[in-house]
């Protein structure tokens, strides 16, 4: 894998996402592909993007977003069958990702490895667990379970060196990371949730969000949310 072709670039600020009687759920999750050819990328978050959700967590880290979860990655591969799931059309940025990319799904990117976008270097960090507000995007929380369970997850990423980055072209894998553990392989570890991986959490590259859950037994895939409906 040497590179991945850039399908669009995605951003979004907080807007609601329902409205309902017991208040309004807000999200950066509707994100629109960008029309700029080129956008700045700090530590943080793309131009024009921000998180909606920047609680923190157990491990320190916010719920969205955050050094660890700066840009989110994920495969066109995957679009069709998440139209059949949902029984809709589905559009670049549907999912809530920053970058939707052609060329490589789970199997392919491996924790660590190092991209080289515009000027900017970017480091693959965890898959994403898709969250409740994913659950109301798609119209059944019960969907996610589908999501999660067939591993149409993509990647997160933190950046190594801001820069500027075209929203056309490609991204290059500048630096394949040695260990060759794939997203794919640590989204399956996570799913054994009577299981602990120390092996896998002591990858030096991966989010603490993510060491923390891996070390963890019975551990909470769903966000607190049931992924059922009534």
């Amino acid at each position: 894998m040497s590179d991945f072709e850039i399908v669009s670039v995605n951003v979004a600020q907080p807007s609601v996402l329902l409205a309902w009687s017991e208040g309004e759920v807000i999200s950066s999750l509707d994100k629109q592909p960008v029309t700029e050819p080129l956008l700045a990328l700090t530590t943080l978050n793309l131009e024009g993007d921000r998180q909606a959700d920047d609680r923190p967590t157990a491990s320190g880290q916010p719920v969205h977003g955050g050094v660890h979860q700066a840009v989110y990655a994920f495969p066109i591969e995957h679009y069709p069958r998440l139209a059949e799931i949902t029984g809709a059309e589905v559009e670049p940025g549907y999912m809530g990702e920053n970058v939707t990319v052609r060329g490589g799904t789970e199997r392919d990117a491996r924790i660590g490895d190092v991209w080289a976008w515009g000027n900017a270097l970017l480091q693959v960090t965890s898959p994403r667990g898709p969250c409740y507000k994913l659950g109301i995007r798609m119209g059944k929380q019960a969907l996610r379970t589908v999501v999660r369970g067939e591993g149409l997850v993509g990647w997160y990423l933190r950046v190594l060196r801001p820069g500027t980055v075209p929203t056309t072209g490609s991204i290059s894998v500048s630096e394949p990371d040695p260990q060759r553990l794939t997203v794919k392989a640590v989204h399956d570890a996570l799913q054994q949730r009577a299981e602990t991986f120390p092996a896998v959490a002591a990858h030096p590259a991966l989010s603490p969000q993510l060491r923390r859950a891996l070390l963890a037994k019975d551990r909470d895939l769903s966000g607190g949310v049931p992924e059922q409906d009534d």
